[in-house]
């Protein structure tokens, strides 16, 4: 578990080191819900379109500290949720090798860990958004173009929180077991 979380430090120091030392910074936009085709940067933006521009750091400078502030933000604090989720998943498995998996502390391990990953997709998610929508307003292109929403981390995080509740509802199942037989012995 050690390795994935320097892992996840690496990596997150890397995407902090390349935001910094870039001189673009990248959205990815779409246009505004009926808004005719738009003409943008040599190209067409059509309804239903979805682009990744790259705009000069230089060009937003109006807003600079904000986009800054949410651009790092969302790094940090993907990080942190990520040792969080680590953590308590580390904590359940040692649980579960130790033969103590039916058990409050295991049960709030994994509460924990769904938790985490319900969180990541949404915090990280509003926070990207939040800056992509300061590039726009520093650009001022918000009468045409609007943040591209993705759901897709969103659904993966459901589906697989869904099946920590199941494990979840198993191991409580398994501690009133565990209670019943101790009581009969």
């Amino acid at each position: 578990m050690a390795i994935y979380a320097l892992i996840a430090v690496g990596w997150s120091a890397w995407r902090l080191f390349e935001y910094g030392l870039s001189s673009y910074i990248r959205v990815s936009v779409e246009p505004v819900v009926d808004t005719p085709v738009v003409g943008l940067y040599g190209g067409e933006l059509q309804p239903g379109n979805v682009v990744e521009l790259a705009f000069a750091k230089s060009d937003v400078q109006r807003l600079m500290g904000m986009i800054d502030f949410f651009r790092y933000s969302e790094i940090v604090v993907g990080l942190v949720l990520l040792l969080v989720g680590m953590t308590f998943l580390y904590r359940f498995c040692d649980r579960v090798i130790d033969g103590r998996a039916f058990g409050k502390g295991a049960t709030v391990d994994l509460t924990v860990v769904a938790v985490v990953l319900m969180l990541y997709p949404f915090l990280t998610g509003m926070l990207r958004q939040m800056g992509t929508n300061s590039v726009l307003g520093s650009l001022e292109l918000t009468d045409v173009l609007d943040t591209a929403a993705s759901f897709d981390g969103v659904w993966i995080a459901i589906a697989v929180a869904a099946f920590l509740q199941f494990v979840y509802a198993a191991i409580q199942q398994g501690t009133k077991l565990v209670e019943d037989t101790e009581g009969l012995v």
